[in-house]
C-alpha cells in the first residue's frame, strides 16, 4: 500500500463532518468509518471548543498519514497549548451520557494511542482487517 500523507485546514465546525467523511473516502477506510469518524469528530470538536475557544477565525489543522496498516492523525488547534490534557482510562456511566467530558475518553477507547503535546493531539490507530 502506498503511503498517503496530507493535511486539511478548517475554521469552525460548519463543514467538519463532511471533511472527515472525505478523508475516510480518500483513504478507502469505509470499513473503519465508525471508529475514525468518532475519533476525528471528538478531536476536532475538542480543538474548536477548548483549543480555539469557539473562535471560527482560528484554524484547526488535520494531518493524516496512512502507511501499511497504521493510520496516524494529528489535530492541531490554535490555542496556547500549555494545559495538561489527560485521556481518562475510565469514566462513570453518567459521564458517558454528558456532552462534555467524554470526548477524550472515547478517543482513547477507539485508538491505539492518543496524546496531547502543546496544542496538537497525536492519535494512532491500527487498520487491520475486520
Amino acid at each position: 500500500m502506498e503511503a498517503i500523507h496530507k493535511e486539511v485546514m478548517l475554521h469552525g465546525l460548519e463543514h467538519h463532518q463532511m471533511i472527515i467523511d472525505g478523508i475516510i473516502r480518500e483513504l478507502d477506510l469505509e470499513a473503519h468509518a465508525f471508529d475514525i469518524r468518532l475519533i476525528l469528530i471528538e478531536a476536532v470538536t475538542n480543538a474548536y471548543y477548548h483549543g480555539n475557544l469557539s473562535d471560527c477565525s482560528k484554524p484547526i489543522t488535520i494531518r493524516y498519514l496512512l502507511m501499511d496498516q497504521l493510520l496516524k492523525l494529528q489535530i492541531e488547534d490554535s490555542g496556547a497549548g500549555d494545559g495538561k490534557v489527560v485521556f481518562p482510562e475510565a469514566i462513570g456511566n453518567h459521564e458517558l451520557m454528558d456532552e462534555g467530558g467524554r470526548g477524550l475518553y472515547l478517543i482513547r477507547c477507539f485508538s491505539d494511542s492518543a496524546e496531547m503535546i502543546h496544542h496538537t493531539m497525536y492519535i494512532s490507530k491500527s487498520i487491520g482487517s475486520l
